[in-house]
């Protein structure tokens, strides 16, 4: 079986029926010291992330897993969950374990999802050869790869699915309609200690992060479900790889692309799952593929409000016959159109003209009223995760343009 066989058979190797679908997330969050300094992130004379990690992961039980981003960001890992109430009561557990040994501790959990006050070069990197490898990378291939590990956090949502057909479909979808994720959930009101006015600061910083890894898909020439798979497959060989693991599995440096280092390994005989699924984490486009459906680009909302970004995506990407009307639209948007979509969404003015002559507002309605139709079809009582939330941001403006106003 040649390096492409093999790479889809991993990627389609976690089918499953569809009463057996589930939905994970994860939420990411900053956290400061009572003297609102950043909490350093390596062990030290001062209580840091190092420390937090280690405490929550100690005390976490079967409630998912933590771990932290490079700048000491805390990332909660859900378990995977059919339904988005037990998934709901599984964060309201993270969040109370948190908020003890917030309290315990004299910190801070900031509300934003682009750190407010401190620049990159503030903010000390996680004493990890990984990060440091990635951190060389995205000085070299991007201007925005050091906000970006240090600065942002995002709320990020993996999915089952049922079949290829499938697959492709929602990962289509969940491409085309990034913009509108983007401009809802919108949430990064401060950059240096000063309001970021109309500028979806997380969303630009990705933008610039890394032009061969991160953006959309349609930015690596992929612009139909029709064998999305092979398409996704084709752009990733070509992506230069930040690292590759050795034979032991530990993570060392690498000068190959993802497709010469799997290639190698084929032809050694040599090649593993993990070694797959290393190259596959290496690419951080806004929806990607592992053996699941990852969509990576939504803000961190305000505390409160996790669940909104997760019952909107669960509801469009796996309510079939939401998911089928959305796809008889976006599949007819031209490709220029699809760009300059895209390029609106770095802006928080919902006047701008998309697709087909309607402006963004009107996009955003139409999804969000498709979304909200697609939790009442799965009948579980989860349109109370994103009905509030949604009122007030097509009433108010996202909220952190709405945070900016309070400020003001």
């Amino acid at each position: 079986m040649e390096i492409h066989d093999k790479i889809r058979s991993f990627i389609l190797s976690n089918l499953v029926h569809t009463e057996h679908q589930t939905i994970g997330m994860e939420e990411e969050c900053i956290i400061y010291t009572k003297e609102n300094h950043r909490l350093p992130v390596n062990l030290g004379n001062e209580f840091s992330a190092t420390d937090l990690l280690a405490i929550m992961n100690e005390n976490v039980g079967r409630n998912g897993v933590y771990s932290l981003e490079p700048g000491g960001q805390l990332e909660w890992s859900s378990p995977p969950y059919r339904d988005l109430n037990t998934l709901f009561t599984a964060i309201g557990k993270h969040k109370q374990a948190l908020t003890e040994v917030v309290n315990a501790n004299d910190l801070k959990i900031i509300n934003y999802s682009v750190e407010p006050n401190y620049a990159p070069d503030d903010i000390d990197l996680i004493n990890q050869l990984k990060y440091q490898l990635m951190n060389a990378n995205m000085e070299q291939n991007g201007t925005m790869g050091k906000w970006m590990m240090r600065n942002t956090t995002s709320i990020q949502i993996n999915f089952d699915f049922t079949s290829e057909r499938e697959l492709e479909d929602m990962t289509f979808v969940a491409d085309c309609l990034q913009p509108v994720s983007a401009y809802l959930f919108a949430n990064s009101p401060f950059r240096n200690g000063q309001p970021t006015g109309l500028e979806n600061t997380r969303s630009v910083i990705w933008e610039n992060t890394d032009n061969s890894r991160c953006r959309n898909l349609i930015n690596h020439g992929i612009e139909s479900p029709e064998r999305m798979i092979d398409q996704y497959i084709d752009y990733i060989m070509g992506v230069p790889g930040i690292f590759e693991l050795d034979h032991n599995g530990i993570i060392v440096s690498t000068n190959q692309t993802l497709g010469e280092r799997l290639i190698g390994l084929e032809n050694l005989g040599k090649l593993r799952t993990e070694d797959i699924q290393a190259a596959l984490h290496q690419i951080f486009t806004n929806v990607r593929l592992k053996n699941l459906v990852e969509v990576r680009g939504s803000d961190r909302p305000p505390m409160g409000y996790e669940m909104a970004p997760v019952a909107f995506w669960t509801s469009i990407l796996t309510v079939a016959s939401i998911r089928d009307e959305l796809l008889s639209v976006v599949k007819n948007w031209t490709v220029e159109d699809r760009h300059k979509f895209n390029k609106a969404s770095l802006v928080l003015d919902d006047s701008q003209i998309g697709p087909d002559g309607k402006t963004y507002s009107e996009w955003n309605q139409w999804v969000g009223d498709l979304a909200l139709a697609g939790l009442k079809e799965r009948s579980l009582d989860e349109e109370k995760f994103f009905d509030l939330f949604f009122e007030i941001v097509m009433e108010k403006g996202p909220f952190g343009l709405q945070a900016q106003f309070n400020y003001d």
